[in-house]
């Protein structure tokens, strides 16, 4: 596989830690995505601890949005990875896995890990990297790339503006509030807006409808999941699906009850 150099100025100064770097172009799109990585890029960069290590973001198209660390002037560059797309691929067709790449700044080759972040409704939203020297050790990155990445596809869900009632579950009562949970999200008329993998891998619906709502998936009335959503208790509580499964569950509520 080919290589192709970094769109850059190697004269550039170095730019300071967790800044976004494509202002001119941040639509609204952006802003979510750059607010729900920003604070798990800095956790990820710290968890590091490496100097010479930056951990960029990056639109599906490869435009970089925001650097943590120390990293040359950059507004886009070109991963040669199975997980990023080229130019004459469909961002949405990627698949969803972590890969190593090698880009040159100048004579300097800087190597690094990358890991999509993808969309709710399917497709790449956004790119998760490395970049560091040729003698960082990247024999972890990979995990802690995709966890991240997971981190931030969870954000993106919870807090998807057209939610009203958020509903985590899972079988295990411990793995409620991680990103391994299953994450509902319900809007005020009990429709299903956005729910994670594992949510849809542990619902089972009919497929025909087009339009879910939280009775064609739960066995419970909606008003009642409503009322543990204003109680806010911390104790799990348990639910059952349409089609017999047994979880336990938490409910919150993004919106207040008008």
């Amino acid at each position: 596989m080919t290589n192709r150099a970094a769109q850059t100025d190697p004269e550039a100064d170095v730019r300071p830690a967790a800044r976004p770097v494509a202002s001119d172009v941040i639509d609204a799109e952006h802003e979510r995505l750059l607010a729900s990585s920003m604070p798990a890029m800095e956790s990820l960069h710290q968890q590091l601890a490496s100097p010479s290590l930056s951990v960029l973001l990056a639109d599906c198209h490869g435009l970089i949005l925001a650097v943590v660390g120390r990293q040359r002037s950059a507004l886009a560059y070109s991963p040669l990875s199975a997980g990023v797309p080229s130019e004459s691929q469909d961002p949405g067709a990627v698949e969803g896995e972590p890969g190593r790449f090698a880009v040159f700044i100048g004579e300097r080759m800087v190597m690094g890990v990358t890991a999509p972040i993808l969309a709710p409704q399917g497709g790449v939203l956004g790119i998760l990297d490395f970049n560091a020297s040729p003698f960082d050790n990247l024999s972890h990155a990979g995990a802690l790339l995709q966890t991240t990445a997971g981190i931030i596809e969870h954000r993106l869900i919870e807090s998807d503006p057209r939610g009203f009632l958020v509903l985590r579950f899972h079988t295990h009562a411990g793995v409620l509030g991680s990103p391994l949970e299953a994450l509902a999200v319900f809007d005020r008329d009990s429709s299903l807006v956005v729910g994670n993998r594992m949510a849809r891998n542990l619902l089972v619906v009919d497929e025909r409808k087009t339009r879910l709502s939280c009775p064609d998936c739960f066995d419970a009335p909606w008003a009642g999941l409503v009322g543990q959503a204003v109680l806010s208790v911390s104790e799990p509580f348990m639910l059952r699906t349409r089609s017999g499964g047994c979880f336990f569950a938490r409910a919150s509520l993004r919106q207040p009850i008008a």
